[in-house]
């Protein structure tokens, strides 16, 4: 879920500022070697509704928006990179069937 509102958006920029004054601040705590991704995970009744938003966000952050069942826009600050994300409904059916199998069937002792 991803909003504009100005009391959850100004927690969560100070927690990633928290964040990398702790990174800052403690040397030996390792970090990714090959970046991070932040992920904004779009949700709403149709995949239309949630392609547009992304279309949305392409526009604000300066970038283009692609992609079929994953359509999404990246922006990338350094090794950091900002990510909106539809997942279509007919990709996520898929995904939600695979899983619904998982623990149901085991190897042959191998």
């Amino acid at each position: 879920m991803m909003t504009t509102d100005s009391t959850v958006r100004a927690e969560f920029i100070a927690g990633l500022r928290s964040l990398a004054r702790f990174l800052a601040d403690n040397p030996k705590v390792p970090v990714p070697s090959n970046g991070a991704s932040l992920t904004v995970h779009v949700v709403d009744d149709s995949d239309d509704k949630e392609r547009a938003t992304v279309d949305r966000v392409a526009e604000l952050i300066g970038s283009p928006a692609s992609g079929g069942a994953h359509y999404k826009t990246t922006r990338d600050f350094g090794p950091i990179t900002y990510e909106a994300l539809a997942i279509s409904q007919e990709c996520m059916d898929a995904w939600q069937a695979l899983a619904s199998y998982n623990g149901a069937v085991s190897g042959g002792g191998y």
